[in-house]
């Protein structure tokens, strides 16, 4: 094992923008600058996300989106008090506080409505409760007359929930059909089932506060179902030759294996050994390495027979896990060490190490660079990845957490304060910041689409942004802290 140099104070660059000046002209201009950097964010703002209920055990869990049929024209809005589910003998209402939704604001997307546990069994219809509506015209509200308020909407086919399961329904409403004589609201909205893509073009999104993973579509950017995985999951990988899914599952210590087509767990991994299995990647859906962050240290699984093949200790507290195909190692990184372990996948032996500023948590190699977002120093350090030499430091955001590539951009997720850095890779600068809503983390790349998402904990969103633009063009209502994103291209 090989160590190498640690941080050149004299290696920092700090951007113009984030200078102090020396007088209040100075600092005047500078705010100007800086709020010109920034790209602006979409409307609809962000609900209060409230504490998500998850099922239990001898339940169902079932959320209910929304969308328009056809794009906005008659300028309505609504305000939702109640969803419940009705069955034969029964209305279980879901849990929601009186949302407002505005056709112009859902657009071409989507709105989280309601979510919450029911008993198993056949159901027959939603049962939406509107008091109240009106007719934007120039941000004024006109009011109309609701003459029904509760509505009931028949639900697709034999909808039967079994306990265990996680679905989704999508409310699709024809806006124009619910204005009646200039005066009157009367819903026109229909309930849809889940339906899932080609494997192309989605987004897998884990939710674990709910047990719950939802696949959105990358080309109108809507959730489009949802798959129940137990047991808090959290990270995923995706093995494209098999059209596996392989979901970590916190807190029971299991590897999910979904097979992608059908949405259907085919197995469950033990994973053995370990305190708090927190990061999972695999190299060729043959092994999968597991990240146990409290036990530290590094677990190699063999995901075709489902056993432990390793385990090795690694520095204190590791945080994050790159498998880097074009070297074919593993990047770990390990915060208290303020280290990054580069390990052979196969004997799991450290071949060398690269000292880092504080707090190292995500990485990145490209072009022989490593990039580790430094998390307690809210920098970005890039190294030589031979050598382990630092090539430079770049001031970011509060509290950087995550780095995505597309092109000659990495996106760097500042958790504390909202935004995504954009780096110019072959001038590793610093080229602007792109406003998020509350503590971004995670991010996944559409290279065909050319959408970075981000998922906000804060909100319970995906902000989904423009590459070209470099600004927020929508978001992803989920109504509960996402965690990972994976998408397949």
């Amino acid at each position: 094992m090989t160590s190498f140099g640690s941080e050149n104070k004299n290696d920092i660059d700090s951007r113009p923008c984030r200078q102090r000046g020396r007088n209040g002209f100075v600092l005047l201009l500078l705010a100007l600058l800086l709020s010109s950097c920034l790209g602006a964010e979409v409307k609809p703002s962000a609900p209060p996300l409230a504490p998500a209920r998850t099922a239990a055990a001898n339940e169902a869990l079932l959320s209910v989106f929304l969308h328009l049929v056809k794009p906005a024209s008659a300028g309505l809005w609504m305000e939702v008090d109640s969803v419940a589910l009705v069955g034969e003998n029964t209305v279980i209402p879901l849990d929601m506080q009186a949302t407002p939704f505005g056709a112009g604001e859902i657009m071409g997307g989507q709105r989280f409505v309601a979510r919450g546990p029911v008993a198993p069994g056949r159901y027959r219809a939603l049962r939406l409760t509107i008091n109240k509506a009106a007719v934007v015209r120039q941000s004024e509200k006109l009011f109309l007359a609701v003459p029904e308020p509760v509505v009931e909407l028949p639900l697709p086919g034999d909808f039967r929930l079994d306990a265990g399961m996680s679905r989704s329904l999508f409310l699709a409403w024809d806006e124009e059909a619910s204005l009646r004589n200039s005066a009157f609201f009367i819903p026109s909205l229909a309930v849809l089932p889940e339906q899932f893509p080609l494997l192309a073009d989605l987004a897998y999104v884990s939710c674990p506060e709910i047990d719950t993973v939802y696949l959105v579509r990358t080309d109108n950017n809507r959730v489009c179902g949802s798959l129940a995985i137990s047991g808090t999951p959290t990270y995923m990988a995706y093995d494209a030759d098999r059209k596996r899914l392989y979901v970590l599952a916190t807190k029971d210590a299991t590897i999910f294996v979904v097979e992608a087509a059908t949405s259907r767990i085919i197995d469950r991994i033990k994973i053995p050994m370990s305190v708090n299995p927190s990061y999972f990647v695999t190299n060729n859906g043959k092994w999968g390495y597991v990240l146990d962050q409290d036990g530290d240290s590094l677990l190699k699984i063999d995901l075709l027979q489902g056993t432990l093949d390793r385990r090795v200790r690694l520095g204190d507290k590791p945080r994050f896990m790159l498998w880097v195909p074009d070297r074919e190692q593993l990047a770990i990184s390990s915060g208290l060490s303020q280290a990054v372990y580069l390990l052979d996948p196969e004997t799991l032996a450290t071949r060398s190490t690269v000292l880092t500023g504080n707090g190292p948590d995500g990485l990145l190699v490209t072009d022989n660079y490593l990039f580790v977002a430094e998390s307690a120093s809210n920098t970005v350090g890039i190294y030589d990845v031979r050598s382990g030499q630092i090539s430079k430091r770049l001031n970011v955001g509060s509290r950087p957490r995550r780095l995505v590539q597309n092109d000659n951009r990495i996106y760097i997720s500042n958790s504390l304060d909202s935004t995504i850095s954009l780096l110019a890779i072959r001038q590793q600068t610093v080229v602007r910041d792109i406003r998020v809503g509350g503590m971004p983390l995670e991010m996944a790349v559409s290279t065909r689409h050319k959408w970075v998402y981000v998922a906000e904990q804060a909100t319970g969103r995906l902000a989904v942004v423009d590459q070209t633009a470099s600004r927020v063009v929508q978001h992803v209502e989920l109504g509960t802290k996402p965690q990972h994103l994976l998408v397949v291209q």
